[in-house]
């Protein structure tokens, strides 16, 4: 019987470690709105900066992407998100102006730098890199 309680303890232990050792590192998804740094240094992508957003910010839940363009906005190909990075729409709802339907809808406004970083690629000239 000991040796059963023991290899139960041990595996418990095991296990607790193993889930506590899990941890999330995005600070400035963690905390939006903080002042923490926001390195602009290099040059928004579209690839990494940009896409990576727009699929879980806009592209979720049936909302902008190809198979519902929720008002007729696809936001899951660089051609419809540079659209509307071009007419004004896509910064002018992120965030949040007058005269545009803020978005994500129904909730709040995104990391100011992540709003900076999608600002620097469309001034950037919306290249698809």
């Amino acid at each position: 019987m000991k040796t059963g309680s023991l290899f139960f303890v041990l595996v418990s232990v095991i296990s607790v470690l193993s889930v506590e050792s899990c941890y999330y590192d995005k600070a400035d998804l963690l905390y939006p709105g903080s002042n923490l740094p926001c390195d602009t240094s290099i040059v928004a992508k579209y690839s990494s900066d940009v896409l990576p957003v727009m699929n879980t910010s806009c592209n979720v839940g049936g909302c902008h992407n190809s198979n519902d363009a929720a008002s007729g906005i696809i936001l899951d190909t660089y051609s419809g998100i540079a659209t509307q990075a071009n007419n004004g729409k896509l910064m002018g709802s992120m965030n949040h102006d007058a005269g545009y339907a803020a978005m994500p809808k129904n909730s709040a406004k995104l990391p100011s730098c992540t709003l900076i970083k999608i600002q620097q690629w469309i001034s950037s000239g919306t290249l698809n890199n």
